[in-house]
């Protein structure tokens, strides 16, 4: 069941949903998996809300010591939406986490790094 504020989920090939949100210090109408969320959802069609449309698929690499996606090296999941998508979700009073990711990160948590 889904909470009662309105929450944000793509619909994958197989079906599934999965939670969507944004990253800090990226571009915000790129939409990743949220990765604090559970991944199985039961959803009724009661739950579901609005459909917002279609975004466009793709990949991006995680940065590592290594190559890219075909020679092993990770890649996030990324749904691009347009602009209008992203301001009727905020009418919508849709809620999208933001997470921070950067390598400061836990510098900035404990208030070390300047």
């Amino acid at each position: 069941m889904i909470d009662e504020k309105p929450a944000l989920y793509v619909v994958r090939p197989d079906t599934t949903l999965s939670p969507l949100c944004t990253h800090e210090d990226d571009n915000e109408t790129d939409l990743y998996v949220y990765p604090r969320a559970e991944d199985y959802v039961e959803v009724e069609e009661e739950d579901i809300v609005k459909c917002y449309g279609e975004g466009w698929y793709s990949q991006r690499v995680v940065p590592s010591l290594g190559g890219g996606p075909g020679y092993g090296a990770e890649a996030d999941d990324v749904w691009s939406i347009e602009e209008d998508v992203l301001e009727a979700l905020s009418s919508d009073g849709v809620e999208i986490p933001n997470l921070d990711l950067g390598m400061a990160h836990g510098e900035k948590a404990r208030a070390g790094a300047i």
